[in-house]
């Protein structure tokens, strides 16, 4: 990968992406096929699809049996955004659409609790430890398309959560094949290097994190003081650092003392080497949020169901290539896909 010669490092890559997070254009320009699907424990996750999610054909509507609808048997996606992302975001719209119009794939979008104008209700919140939420996903896709070929592709902490998901099932993920961008692997790592001070870091990354967080905990208050948990509000609103709200609030949601057992429990990289699914991860070595020492290398290579691509600049998530950025990654992440689905 060539980079945007202009987008030369980690932080200005990543800063592009995040000022691209409305963006609208041809390679973006998508509307998605809603479902709110109850969860076994009361919460509820906003299913996106698109084009459109499947229907049993004696479910359909006249028009619904008239447009053109993927067959049953198409395969399917699942994209879980990173944290306090959605299926808004400009890279998510982007994926979603190469998905479909160049790879024939139907994709849905796994978004995570309490988002998307979604309530929450219950007190669980995002956790990097916690995979129920994809399992579940993916046996419903399983009853509403049985006989279709399932994928997946994961972002940042949904790409972390993808792997362990992948390392716990084991033979059983009833996934075909599945890819992560800018996986954290070892959280204890990759979050105690966003901690680190710098003037991107400080005055752009951690604002833009904290303040999606705090809006997040402030919008859902009264659920998450029901849990078991003791929560200082006013703490938590004038947390500044990632790793402040991480103890004050994501460690305790998950039933944790301290953030280090949190950052413990949910690292995906001990269970790399578990992983039976056909598997490629693609990082950067200038990610601002991942460190080249987080990348469990060989238990990677010792595997034989995974695969991995660094490149030397491509920040988190953003992979920007070309004079007119366009995002690389898509089209390495639909050629593995088509391999095996």
């Amino acid at each position: 990968m060539v980079p945007t010669p202009y987008l030369f490092s980690g932080w200005l890559q990543t800063i592009y992406l995040a000022m691209q997070a409305r963006k609208r254009d041809q390679l973006s320009n998508v509307r998605y096929d809603r479902h709110i699907l109850d969860l076994n424990d009361g919460g509820l996750v906003p299913l996106d699809w698109y084009p459109i999610r499947p229907i049993r054909k004696s479910s359909r509507t006249e028009d619904e049996k008239l447009s053109t609808i993927p067959d049953s048997k198409t395969p399917i996606i699942v994209i879980i955004p990173a944290g306090m992302s959605t299926s808004g975001e400009y890279y998510i719209r982007c994926l979603v659409k190469a998905l479909y119009d160049k790879g024939g794939f139907r994709a849905v979008v796994l978004n995570h609790r309490g988002c998307c104008s979604t309530p929450l209700t219950t007190p669980r919140l995002l956790s990097g430890d916690y995979t129920g939420d994809l399992k579940e996903t993916i046996a419903h896709i399983q009853s509403i398309a049985p006989g279709a070929p399932i994928g997946a592709i994961g972002f940042s902490v949904g790409a972390n959560i993808l792997t362990k998901y992948l390392g716990e099932q084991g033979e059983n993920s009833n996934l075909a094949a599945a890819v992560t961008i800018g996986c954290l692997f070892d959280t204890t790592k990759s979050f105690n290097k966003m901690d680190e001070p710098s003037f991107f870091n400080d005055k752009a990354f951690q604002p833009h994190l904290t303040a999606a967080i705090r809006k997040y905990a402030n919008q859902h208050r009264e659920m998450i003081l029901t849990g078991d948990a003791e929560f200082d509000f006013d703490a938590i609103n004038k947390a500044k650092r990632l790793k402040q709200l991480d103890t004050l609030l994501t460690s305790k949601a998950a039933g944790y003392d301290t953030c280090e057992e949190y950052y413990r429990a949910a690292s995906s990289a001990p269970l790399v080497h578990s992983i039976a699914t056909p598997y490629l991860a693609i990082n950067s070595n200038d990610d601002p949020a991942v460190p080249v020492d987080a990348i469990p290398y060989e238990a990677i290579k010792s595997n034989p169901w995974t695969a991995l691509v660094t490149v030397d600049h491509g920040g988190h998530l953003a992979f920007f290539t070309g004079i007119f950025p366009k995002i690389w990654y898509i089209n390495p992440a639909l050629e593995f896909l088509g391999a095996f689905l």
